[in-house]
């Protein structure tokens, strides 16, 4: 059963022929276009231009290296055989161009090259020109017994990926909460206005009974200023209820991208899911698709690969080899031709001698950093796990305070009604009808109360896990 909320006589505008909202309606909306929505989607596709960066930097480089002509004209210190100086003029060219190709090696730590330039250089005081170049070159750079931060990375980014698409999902169920918020936010607010509506109507009612009374001489000029005091009241309650509503109508609007739309007939989901959610599945449907639980396997990788870190920064030992062929000539074609070898060979290592036990203080503060994280994790999986099972507990409370809620609007609906009759044939007073009164506000309210804080409670929990417990299915 749904209820369609009307506009009464004393509703600045009238809702009929207006579209109809329902509560999942709302949620998808502000998943759709909200500026929340598109705030989480833009920050998954930062996370995931991360990604697409960490991967390009593993693949091969090719890159073009030149230098345009530099030209210049100067005059040059020249020592003569007796000991003397002169100044020579000159005035000279030089050009170069490379193109080189490389790949990291992830899995030693490593750089491979490939590469080929070619240099030129005119001196043109003499009238020559004179070439050089390398036409081909292979080169290895490669730590030994380093840390390899790559073989780190491989593990640690894709999990970074991973993280990223369930926080998204995450802070859409985030929207999806605040939709709901706001959804009853005018749900309640619209309630009020009718609360306010009728109680005007009732009290005028009461208002006119007083006057035939105090024409009849049955009544008291006290108690009939009592009840102008209170159409008063109404009025301005009215008044109140609907800036109220007017306020939340149109902040959901805006959080639904819909700021300029035409109001919406909301439709209060009274139906309420019979089926119990079981904790032990919660907690389960939580450590699979929540990104807390991908970023606690990262924290643990992160504190081992700083302890590696700290453990291999004591020695540090470099392997540069070099192969190739280069040439020189004062034409181009004998840059070719005949070829001959390049080779270097080279080994760079440091030790610290005396480092007053720095490498060890290092070492030691990575691995009492691990156990920090290893502790922390341990308490945030039992704070999150004691949060669902409260959050499945304040559930299944929520779902049985709505039968109550529902019988109590019905029976102080119907309590007044009865008062109302009672009075107007004069065997209750007003003071009587006044709590009956009040009792049918507070139950009403409390009825829509109380279908609120079950749905805010059961998004909440979609949220908490990730998981659809109506649909059976992942988020």
């Amino acid at each position: 059963m749904r209820y369609f909320f009307w506009a009464s006589l004393f509703f600045p505008f009238t809702l009929i022929a207006q579209p109809a909202l329902t509560l999942a309606d709302a949620v998808g909306l502000a998943q759709r276009q909200s500026v929340a929505a598109k705030v989480a989607e833009n920050i998954r596709e930062n996370k995931y231009y991360h990604w697409q960066a960490f991967r390009a930097a593993l693949r091969p480089q090719l890159g073009i290296e030149a230098g345009l002509p530099m030209y210049s004209r100067d005059f040059l210190e020249v020592r003569q055989p007796d000991g003397g100086i002169r100044f020579l003029p000159r005035a000279q060219n030089n050009a170069q161009m490379g193109l080189s190709l490389s790949q990291v090696l992830a899995g030693t730590g490593g750089r491979v090259s490939l590469r080929a330039d070619m240099t030129r250089f005119d001196d043109f005081d003499r009238g020559r020109v004179f070439y050089s170049g390398t036409p081909l070159s292979l080169a290895l750079e490669q730590p030994l017994f380093a840390f390899n931060p790559f073989k780190w990375s491989r593990q640690i980014e894709p999990m970074k990926l991973e993280e990223a698409g369930k926080l998204y999902k995450f802070q859409m169920e985030a929207v999806a909460l605040q939709a709901v918020q706001l959804f009853f936010d005018v749900v309640e607010a619209r309630e009020a206005v009718r609360i306010a509506g009728l109680n005007l109507e009732n009290n005028r009612l009461i208002h006119d009974i007083e006057k035939q009374r105090i024409a009849l001489g049955t009544t008291t000029r006290e108690k009939l200023l009592q009840v102008e005091m209170q159409v008063l009241h109404s009025s301005q309650g009215i008044q109140e209820a609907n800036a109220d509503l007017q306020s939340a109508l149109l902040q959901l609007q805006v959080f639904l991208g819909t700021p300029n739309g035409d109001a919406y007939t909301l439709i209060v989901p009274e139906a309420i899911p019979e089926q119990s959610v079981d904790t032990a599945l919660a907690i389960q449907m939580a450590r699979e698709h929540r990104a807390e639980f991908v970023e606690f396997e990262r924290r643990k990788l992160e504190a081992a690969r700083d302890i590696e870190e700290a453990q291999r920064s004591r020695l540090q030992v470099n392997l540069q080899v070099t192969l190739g062929f280069n040439g020189a000539g004062e034409r181009l074609p004998e840059v070719f031709s005949p070829l001959k070898d390049r080779q270097r060979l080279g080994l760079a290592f440091f030790v610290p001698v005396i480092d007053w036990g720095r490498a060890r203080a290092r070492e030691g503060l990575a691995s009492a950093n691990a156990q920090v994280v290893a502790y922390s994790i341990v308490q945030e999986e039992s704070t999150l796990s004691l949060q669902i099972v409260n959050q499945v507990k304040a559930l299944e409370i929520l779902r049985s305070n709505i039968g109550f809620a529902r019988a109590g609007n019905r029976i102080g609906g119907e309590r007044y009604r009865l008062a109302l009759e009672q009075y107007h044939a004069g065997k209750l007073t007003l003071t009587d009808l006044n709590i009956a009164l009040a009792e049918k506000d507070i139950a009403q309210k409390a009825y829509f109360s109380a279908l609120r804080r079950y749905w805010e409670a059961h998004y909440r929990l979609r949220q908490m896990t990730l998981y659809d417990f109506w649909a059976g299915q992942g988020i």
